[in-house]
């Protein structure tokens, strides 16, 4: 509607413009010097469109047909005339002698319709455009000037000569304040909605996050429970059927909590959120470890899997361990998953660089179905497979690929693909490190053998069953290790201050008091000076980067999530408290 506005205005003052020049005489001397009809005409015509032009715009600009559809009919009744005018013209010559008077007096009525118009809004309203109304006086004192000199009423003068001109200028000036000021009013309508727009974005993202996080709790805790005991059932039983029952459990489990994993990922990397931590780390370790359940995977399917890591890897690198294994993973289970016969052949090599850097390389050649040449450009968006078919016959969410292109960008490496249609892929991945020293490790590392904590005690805030259950499981088979539950952070508090503890495992989302606020009640001494500065462990399902960043905040000391890895658990208990 607006945008019409600036149509008619534009064409208003063009075709006013138009009339002028036709009464000056110029558009005969300039245009039609050897006359003509359109000579004989030029005045009416031009007339009779700005009267048009002119009420479409105060028509479509004050919005009259919301406040008088009365007036709103009469507009277009004058418009019915107006081109009956126009038309008589071309149908009969005799016309021009009554056009003149005829199109005066609908531009005077034009004139009343509009006055009309604006008293009807601002007594509706109480608002109105005061540029628009000081142009449309203007116009009417210009017009009357025009008539009344044209009746022989005012005598024929400078003033009277040129005001219609003035009043006509001065009409054009105010309208044109009008049209800025409806286009400054557009700009702050835009920028309004702007601004509601990225305020609503904002609180989709809130609660997309807040729906991820649940999601993220409510299935990693159920998970946390299956995955241990399922451990557990396997190492303490002989029965090969139960211990592959147990494994097949297990490996289920872990491919349930890789498509959360990813998912929560996906999201993470469309805010920007997906962030690398820094550890020490031995790859050969992380590798070798990672190998051997791919191995385990290969074997079950029947094909063939080749390793080759070079015995130049350095013993420690910095950087993220978590990430590269998970990168790895997806790319080596893609082989495994898309090789029905032959083998998949994983190689690792390295380079070193100049400032105490290297350059690892990982070779994942496979003999799979392969990928399409026209595939190819796409093979590192999100929710991409092959095709459709094969997204149904091989499963999966197709976020492997995406998902490891950012994490190589986020590493500042990069990732390479080869394929050939029905003969296999290679998927090649270099990322730089830092080698660390090993002379300069400091941290003894506990032998996790004998999981002793030389009499510790340890009070775990968890309110939910299962996950008790898995910490009770764990943490029986610690030597010298005492262990007390409290089922929610009032009760957490409580017993701190009835009794000494040197650590805590805290829990997030629980009821009563939750973890944050508890940990915050700690740190402030609500549980006693003693425990202000006692270790504090989130042990939580929540995998967030939000939630990572405001446990560091408020004092925890360390960050681990569901489901419970027991010799990390250790691990970091051994470095806190032993």
């Amino acid at each position: 509607m607006k945008e019409r506005s600036f149509l008619y205005y534009s064409l208003y003052v063009v075709f006013i413009g138009a009339l002028q020049f036709s009464l000056d005489g110029y558009f005969y001397q300039l245009i039609t010097p050897n006359s003509g009809w359109l000579c004989l005409n030029a005045v009416i015509l031009s007339a009779c469109l700005a009267n048009f032009f002119l009420g479409r715009y105060a028509q479509v600009f004050l919005q009259i047909k919301k406040y008088s559809e009365f007036i709103n009919g009469a507009f277009y009744i004058i418009f019915i005339l107006d081109f009956a005018l126009l038309l008589s013209l071309i149908v009969s010559p005799k016309a021009l002698e009554i056009s003149y008077p005829l199109a005066n007096a609908l531009g005077l009525i034009l004139l009343i319709l509009i006055i009309a118009s604006v008293v009807v809004i601002y007594n509706k309203t109480k608002k109105i455009d005061r540029f628009f109304v000081f142009g449309i006086l203007f116009l009417i004192i210009g017009f009357i000037m025009f008539i009344l000199k044209n009746f022989g009423v005012l005598p024929v003068n400078f003033t009277t000569e040129n005001g219609s001109k003035l009043g006509t200028g001065m009409e054009v000036i105010f309208l044109s304040l009008s049209m800025a000021n409806l286009i400054r009013k557009m700009r702050d309508e835009r920028e309004e909605f702007q601004q509601d727009a990225l305020q609503k974005s904002e609180e989709m993202n809130e609660m997309k996050s807040y729906f991820l996080s649940n999601i993220s709790h409510e299935l990693r805790t159920p998970l946390n429970a299956i995955l241990n005991l399922s451990k557990e059932i396997s190492k303490d039983t002989a029965d090969d059927a139960i211990q592959k029952n147990s494994n097949l459990i297990k490996d289920s489990s872990y491919s349930l909590l890789s498509s959360i994993n990813d998912i929560l990922d996906f999201s993470k990397i469309e805010k920007g959120e997906l962030k690398l931590d820094s550890e020490e780390f031995n790859p050969k370790q992380m590798i070798e470890h990672l190998v051997k359940n791919m191995a385990y995977r290969a074997k079950n399917k029947g094909l063939g899997f080749n390793i080759d890591i070079s015995d130049e890897l350095p013993e420690m690198i910095l950087g993220d361990k978590m990430r590269l294994s998970q990168m790895l993973n997806n790319v080596l289970s893609n082989a495994l998953k898309f090789t029905t016969h032959g083998f998949v052949t994983f190689k690792v090599e390295c380079k070193p660089l100049k400032n105490g850097k290297v350059e690892l390389f990982f070779s994942i050649a496979d003999t799979g179905t392969g990928i399409p040449k026209e595939k190819m450009n796409s093979i590192f968006e999100s929710f991409t497979q092959e095709n459709i078919n094969n997204k149904r016959k091989f499963g999966g969410l197709g976020l492997g690929l995406y998902i490891v292109k950012n994490l190589a960008d986020l590493h500042e490496g990069k990732v390479e693909m080869q394929s050939i249609l029905d003969q296999g892929t290679v998927c090649r991945i270099t990322l730089p490190y830092t080698v660390v020293a090993v002379e300069k490790k400091i941290v003894s590392q506990p032998e996790m053998i004998d999981f002793d904590l030389n009499g510790k005690k340890i009070l775990v805030v968890e309110d939910n069953a299962m996950n008790q259950m898995v910490i009770k499981m764990i943490t029986k088979k610690w030597l010298n290790t005492e262990v007390v539950f409290a089922n929610n952070g009032l009760e957490g508090i409580t017993i701190l201050q009835e009794k000494s503890f040197d650590i805590i495992l805290m829990d997030l989302q629980m009821p009563v008091m939750d973890g944050y606020e508890a940990t915050i009640a700690i740190r402030k001494g609500d549980a006693g000076e003693k425990n202000k500065n006692i270790p504090i462990i989130a042990l939580t399902a929540d995998v967030m980067e939000t939630t990572k960043e405001r446990v560091m905040e408020i004092g925890m000391n360390k960050y681990m999530t569901k489901p419970v890895d027991k010799e990390a658990l250790f691990k970091n208990i051994f470095e806190l408290v032993v």
